[in-house]
């Protein structure tokens, strides 16, 4: 599968629900950053994506950039918290065939305030 193949459903996976499929394009040691989180492995972040899901009402792709080696994707999130709309970049790192990096960029000021401690 190539780069932007890969990516692509690999979103497209995670934004419908679909977890095992998501889980089986990402690297078992994924290497995930973004503005809440960090992991260090495949199985823990995607436990988390699970449960973010049950907050997001829906996903609007604005654009996205590939090349060999990873892509971007820009994408509005609308979740049910008072956080609202937010504008997230997605940035991976492809090796082997699998998503090996993700670095997740928001404004994580108003979802700190819905996640509970």
């Amino acid at each position: 599968m190539d780069t932007r193949a890969l990516i692509e459903s690999y979103h497209h996976a995670w934004t419908n629900g679909d977890f095992a499929t998501a889980r089986s394009l990402l690297a078992d040691d994924l290497d995930f950053r973004g503005s809440v989180s960090t992991f260090r492995n495949a199985d823990d972040f995607i436990a988390v994506l699970t449960s973010f899901k049950d907050i997001l009402r829906g996903v609007a792709m604005l654009r996205s950039f590939f090349d060999d080696n990873g892509g971007v994707l820009l994408y509005d999130c609308d979740t049910v918290t008072p956080a609202g709309v937010i504008r997230t970049a997605e940035f991976f790192t492809v090796s082997n065939n699998r998503i090996s990096e993700i670095r997740l960029v928001f404004d994580a000021t108003e979802l700190r305030k819905a996640i509970p401690d």
